[in-house]
């Protein structure tokens, strides 16, 4: 089962449409197992908090003051397009349309995995 989205949805369905996409994909799992990290998702009207750790993802009620690893920063729908593939995280950066705070390592995890986890349109 897939879940299709379109532009105009809102960023938590977004959020929630990437992490089933990471779990019903079976060669991802091993890709996360050992990762644990907070990333925290934040653009003009929403603050969105996604938990990893190991093998697991999730969003996150709230979290704390401070106690994210990652910020990603930016409008919704260039965040949307991020995580939903369609754009990639470095090249979003480049173009000053996101900004990012996180380890390098980090940084690469995540757009691997974003574009691992892209929907595909059959």
């Amino acid at each position: 089962m897939s879940i299709r989205l379109t532009w105009g949805e809102g960023l938590k369905e977004v959020t929630a449409a990437f992490i089933h996409e990471v779990k019903t994909k079976g060669h991802l799992a091993v890709f996360l197992k050992g990762v644990s990290f907070t990333l925290c998702i934040r653009t003009k009207d929403d603050i969105l908090y996604i938990r990893f750790q190991n093998g697991d993802v999730k969003i996150c009620p709230s979290e704390p003051a401070n106690t994210y690893d990652v910020i990603i920063t930016g409008t919704e729908e260039r965040i949307s397009s991020i995580l939903m593939g369609n754009e990639k995280l470095r090249n979003a950066i480049r173009a000053k349309n996101i900004l990012v705070d996180s380890t390098f390592r980090r940084l690469l995890f995540l757009e691997s995995l974003f574009l691992l986890s892209r929907q595909r349109v059959s």
